[in-house]
């Protein structure tokens, strides 16, 4: 292969972005419930796949307080969420517009 075309095809793979291996698709949710004090929030979900859980309305403990900063009751939002033993946390959470 031609040294110059090797170069310019390697040159074209490391410009592509890059994703974690472990990256998973953010799930989409409605606000149901949030609990300040005890981080808390329930949403109204459709699967999520990086733990493998068909859509559902349930309970999550939120990762950092600071997820439930302008979150309010009905926002449509965009999370992921992670398993810990038989704990659900959400780990992200952006209200989508």
């Amino acid at each position: 292969m031609n040294k110059s075309l090797l170069l310019a095809a390697l040159a074209t793979l490391l410009s592509l972005p890059v994703q974690a291996a472990d990256s998973q698709p953010l799930s989409r949710g409605e606000v149901r419930m949030v609990d300040i004090a005890s981080q808390k929030i329930t949403l109204r979900h459709g699967p999520i796949s990086s733990i493998g859980m068909p859509p559902m309305t349930m309970v999550f403990e939120v990762e950092k307080p600071e997820l439930l900063e302008g979150i309010s009751v009905g926002d449509r939002v965009d999370f992921q969420a992670k398993q810990q033993a038989n704990r659900f946390i959400v780990t992200e959470l952006h209200v989508t517009k």
